[in-house]
């Protein structure tokens, strides 16, 4: 797997760089120091993932996260900066970020959270999880079991079972671990994930999460 690091701090895109080369098989191939630059990087090169900070000179991080999930759909980007505000996480995953972590993650879960955004898996580190603002205005009551939630002003309805599913992608499950707990085949839990993020008009399971925490859907 190939990396671009974002990050205006010489001393962090090297320390990134030299903690990833040492502990993985993945490789970074170029360092940038603001969002522009990791704009005009992937014009040329073609990194299945980008570790972007927010803050950052010129461009910061939300604003090329959206330019460049714009123009370039394919390439991972995976948030790694030291704020943990909720705005910021919302703003980042509104931009289409892939997921979301902090700067004072261990090694091991550093290079976790790289690998497991760039198979596809919405990553959210837990301690930005109870940051995110929460809106109940959007929410309301169903049938026994259910949740309704108010998406463009037509009500729709959330399923015991399809809450369970988004309680564990919240958690961290992959399709398969879910399958396994709700002893489902992973191919239907796939297509049920599918359909969920569907009829909330979401991009993919890191708005998902966002989304169920942001209206209290796990209460």
């Amino acid at each position: 797997m190939n990396i671009l690091i974002a990050d205006d701090q010489k001393l962090l895109r090297e320390s990134f760089k030299y903690i990833i080369e040492n502990n993985s098989d993945i490789k970074v191939i170029g360092c940038v120091v603001n969002g522009k630059e990791a704009y005009d990087f992937c014009c040329k090169n073609t990194p299945d993932l980008i570790l972007m900070d927010i803050t950052m000179p010129v461009c910061n991080g939300t604003e090329a996260t959206k330019l460049i999930k714009q123009n370039y759909p394919l390439i991972k980007v995976l948030i790694l900066t030291a704020s943990s505000n909720g705005d910021d996480v919302a703003e980042a995953i509104s931009n289409g970020a892939d997921g979301y972590i902090v700067k004072d993650i261990s090694t091991d879960e550093l290079i976790l959270s790289i690998k497991s955004t760039a198979a596809g898996l919405g990553i959210i580190h837990k301690n930005v999880m109870n940051s995110i603002p929460v809106s109940t205005k959007n929410f309301r009551k169903g049938k026994s079991g259910e949740k309704e939630v108010l998406i463009n002003g037509i009500s729709v309805a959330l399923s015991e079972k399809e809450l369970k599913i988004i309680s564990l992608i919240v958690d961290g499950y992959d399709n398969k671990q879910i399958g396994s707990v709700l002893f489902m085949a992973e191919g239907t839990v796939k297509n049920k994930i599918t359909d969920i993020i569907s009829k909330l008009q979401l991009k993919d399971r890191t708005q998902l999460a966002v989304f169920a925490l942001k209206n209290k859907l796990m209460d």
